[in-house]
């Protein structure tokens, strides 16, 4: 029984995942989405099914900041992870920091008052570079920042300023793809490379990692959802 659990990054939600999951459940896989409850969806955090099956994959996919929202056995007790444009620190220690910690001041003083709409919808488009908002998201964005949860979305934008380096997010024998997007305007290049780093130091046997052109801090091209198709069943 192979399963798979997702946890979407900050200010998105589970319909990331919405024509991956597509494939995985066709092919009887049970697919399960941490959801964060910052829009109209439900909060939710499952669990792995125990089952006996020695051949059994527990997969995660995680996005972004969403390795800091999911629940630590859950990354345990993966056998196979992988990490979307994450990292362990978002503020970097390089000319940037200054930088980017006066941007997060900026967007967490918005998300206060009644400029919340147009700082999401800014945060999507940066986001989305270089590419076009997605039609799935341009359908719902408008309903989406009308029912937004605040305190949620407060509380998990503060995880972005933690600067403890974890010493081990997945079990060290844990298969790891790494997915890096070239034109990411949301993380800074050196926070990605320093969640790189840390995982060829802890994983037994080295991540693969996979730069991607032409796509930004949401991947926004399916083909890719084949590249990781491939990953898993290989």
């Amino acid at each position: 029984m192979n399963q798979i659990i997702t946890q979407h990054g900050w200010a998105f939600d589970s319909s990331l995942w919405k024509e991956l999951k597509k494939i995985y459940i066709k092919n009887n896989w049970i697919w399960q989405d941490n959801e964060r409850g910052y829009f109209n969806k439900t909060f939710a955090s499952p669990k792995w099914i125990n089952n006996n099956s020695y051949k059994r994959k527990n997969i995660i996919i995680i996005h972004s900041l969403g390795i800091h929202l999911i629940d630590k056995n859950i990354l345990m007790n993966a056998s196979h992870a992988i990490f979307i444009n994450s990292f362990y620190q978002f503020i970097p220690n390089n000319k940037d920091r200054k930088l980017i910690i006066r941007s997060l001041e900026r967007m967490k003083k918005k998300l206060n008052n009644q400029e919340i709409k147009l700082m999401l919808n800014e945060f999507y488009k940066n986001s989305f570079f270089p590419n076009e908002i997605n039609l799935n998201h341009q359908k719902t964005i408008s309903s989406k920042f009308d029912n937004a949860n605040i305190s949620h979305l407060q509380s998990d934008f503060n995880k972005l300023s933690i600067e403890n380096k974890p010493p081990l997010l997945v079990s060290k024998d844990c298969n790891v793809l790494i997915i890096k997007s070239i034109s990411d305007r949301i993380l800074n290049d050196d926070s990605s490379t320093s969640f790189i780093e840390l995982m060829n130091k802890t994983q037994t046997q080295k991540p693969m990692i996979l730069e991607i052109e032409n796509q930004g801090h949401i991947i926004n091209n399916y083909k890719i959802f084949n590249l990781i198709d491939n990953w898993i069943n290989n």
